[in-house]
């Protein structure tokens, strides 16, 4: 975030002017300054403060040290521009207003989007709205999952607590503009998936806050109803929509969507062009609301976020994330037992299945996690310890296990990623269980790491492996080499090791196409291959019932399975769910003799392009595979019995069928 306010000071040309930088990091400091020639590096903020005496400084720290660095740069004699969240209490915040006025400097933050051209024009055209009746502010989020220096993102509330700033703050701008008095907090619920919403009152006016990391498409806008229209600002696509007027009328009705579909596509066409031609990848709002507050610097005049403001958006949210940290105790965890199962990757899609249906076998469970998961992604009763596997795994993590089922893998990124996150994870791992005493590993492998078979061919538990070879790409990689380490360093220490190979996991619930079905572009789907032909795919709650009966009944359980439905679907039946899921999307089908020439001709190209990394051969990657479900379809009458029923032994024994085969191959 420092950078984009860098970079947004310098677009405002004479009137501001980057003079220093304080960050504990050194390739940091030399990248602003490499940038931004002239600006003073310092490893410290009270180091920059003693040095230099800027007007404003710019806080873009962590939110939980808002408060000090803010606080000194008043002491100094500074203004401050403190990036949102402000602080995380209203205590801290009436703390540095306090301190801002014995100083006589001011204090602004970072609430951008109220400065974005679509906020502007919403506030400017209010007042013909008349009497207002309605305020809405929305914002759906799609989570980071993966932070680009390759260390754990925040955690899901806490990432929803980082932005919910902003939709609070134009709630409370909408409705102070519309109403007299103080804003008040009426009620808040959050959801079990962290979905908020809020009920704000000031005068006779309000207004509902709703933010959710569900909720899809990804929106962000917020909606006024006035006696007189709507208006309805839309801040990713940076437009207004109005409907000015009483619209009673037969004739207003029929039109109005035409009204607001033309306002759409021209309103939308002009701000993604202005931002392409501009060349703006920082956030519209932020040159605004600097020049607004520097203007009102050089002035003596009200910062553009006024206390009362600020204080009213750090109190709400301090509100709403208290009740996200801290929600309404649970029952008692699951007791005792000699059996403890430890999970890793438990936070994951599978892993989410698989500690499900442990804990419906009312198994104690002990859950392996980068970062600990938001409170309302915790499974009752469950044990969630952050650790990265990349590290060192500790003997305290080991203690009491019984069992250890791997699920955690790397899903992104190159070869080194999966040489540290899979295979350096798994060596990690198994040792850590052997020398804890751990009897059994249930190793989460996939299916892709079988070699391809010619036409017709049947694959099974005894097919051979995909070689390593420049034409794995990192993932395959890194789950072949996995697997291989688990199985062999198991044998060595004495670990039992059992191998579940999932197909492409689906959840029927929510449906995504796998991957081997073709690609999604926009609205259209890309459908490659046969009709009549069969993906490999498994169902992710029958994935995590067969796990956790495997990790249950570990003396019945199969060496080696290659976890499918028994009955696979077709490429037509996958895109007949495709279209139940999304019933808009268009759906274009690609011959498998095109695909196979497109390949032939993507091949030596990718060579040219990319020198340094393998071709991908297209074909291949769409092509489907024949596989013996015949074990797949045991173990799931096996895994759907009710965990007190005892298991049959006729047909666990199937689970078996070449299983010293399998061992060789």
């Amino acid at each position: 975030m420092g950078r984009h306010h860098a970079q947004a000071i310098a677009r405002l040309g004479p009137s501001a002017k980057l003079v220093a930088v304080a960050d504990p990091s050194v390739s940091a400091r030399e990248a602003i300054c490499t940038t931004f020639p002239g600006t003073e590096p310092f490893e410290s903020h009270d180091e920059l403060l003693a040095r230099v005496h800027p007007d404003v400084v710019h806080v873009c720290t962590a939110p939980d040290t808002h408060e000090a660095i803010a606080a000194a740069a008043i002491s100094a004699g500074c203004h401050v521009y403190v990036e949102k969240p402000f602080v995380t209490t209203t205590a801290a915040a009436r703390r540095l207003f306090a301190l801002a006025a014995e100083r006589e400097v001011t204090a602004c933050v970072g609430h951008q989007l109220l400065f974005e051209p679509a906020a502007r024009e919403l506030f400017e055209t209010l007042p013909v709205l008349g009497e207002v009746v309605h305020v809405e502010s929305y914002f759906s989020f799609r989570t980071v999952r993966r932070s680009p220096d390759g260390r754990a993102p925040l955690r899901a509330d806490q990432q929803l607590i980082d932005i919910l700033p902003h939709s609070v703050s134009l709630l409370l701008r909408a409705v102070a503009a519309s109403a007299r008095g103080e804003t008040e907090l009426m009620h808040v619920e959050v959801g079990p998936a962290g979905t908020v919403h809020a009920l704000v009152r000031r005068g006779g006016i309000t207004g509902t806050l709703v933010v959710t990391l569900e909720g899809r498409p990804i929106e962000s806008y917020v909606k006024i109803v006035g006696t007189n229209g709507t208006l309805h600002a839309d801040f990713i696509r940076g437009t207004v929509q109005r409907q000015i007027g009483p619209g009673t009328s037969g004739i207003d009705k029929a039109l109005a969507p035409f009204r607001v579909a033309r306002q759409l596509i021209a309103g939308t066409s002009k701000a993604l062009g202005g931002r392409v031609l501009k060349r703006q990848r920082s956030y519209p709002g932020l040159t605004q609301i600097f020049s607004t507050y520097y203007a009102s610097i050089s002035t003596n005049a009200e910062s553009p976020t006024s206390p009362e403001e600020i204080l009213d958006t750090v109190r709400i949210c301090e509100n709403i994330a208290h009740r996200l940290t801290n929600p309404a105790p649970d029952a008692a965890a699951i007791e005792g037992g000699p059996r403890l199962i430890l999970v890793t990757g438990g936070t994951g899609f599978l892993g989410r299945s698989v500690v499900r249906a442990l804990n419906a076998r009312r198994v104690r469970v002990r859950v392996l996690a980068r970062r600990l998961p938001a409170e309302w992604e915790r499974a009752q009763g469950v044990e969630y310890v952050a650790c990265d596997l990349a590290d060192e795994v500790s003997a305290q993590h080991m203690e009491d296990v019984d069992v250890v089922i791997h699920c955690a893998a790397e899903t992104a990124g190159g070869k080194a990623a999966h040489e540290r996150n899979s295979i350096g994870a798994t060596e990690r791992l198994v040792r850590a269980a052997a020398k804890a005493g751990v009897r059994t590993l249930v190793h989460v492998s996939s299916l892709a790491v079988l070699a391809s078979s010619p036409a017709r061919k049947t694959l099974d538990e005894s097919s051979a492996l995909e070689v390593a070879s420049d034409r794995c790409g990192p993932y395959v990689w890194g789950k072949l080499e996995s697997e291989r380490i688990a199985v062999a360093l198991g044998a060595e220490l004495g670990l039992d090791v059992k191998i579940v190979r999932p197909g492409a996991i689906i959840d029927d619930d929510r449906f995504e196409p796998p991957g081997r079905l073709g690609k999604r572009l926009g609205n259209v789907f890309v459908a490659v291959g046969p009709r009549r032909s069969r993906i490999g795919t498994v169902d992710v709650d029958f994935a995590g019932r067969a796990i956790a009966w495997m990790a249950t009944h570990v003396a019945d359980a199969p060496a080696v399975i290659n976890l499918l439905t028994p009955d696979l679907p077709t490429r037509r039946e996958l895109i007949a769910r495709l279209r139940r899921a999304n019933p808009d999307i268009s759906v274009v089908w690609l011959p498998r003799a095109l695909v196979q020439m497109l390949s032939w001709l993507a091949m030596p190209l990718q060579r040219v392009l990319r020198p340094g990394s393998p071709p991908i051969n297209i074909a291949r990657a769409f092509s489907s595979q024949t596989y013996d479900t015949r074990r797949a379809a045991v173990l799931a009458e096996l895994a759907t019995a009710s965990a007190s029923d005892i298991p049959d032994t006729t047909e666990a024994d199937k689970l078996h069928v070449a299983d010293e085969e399998i061992a060789v191959v």
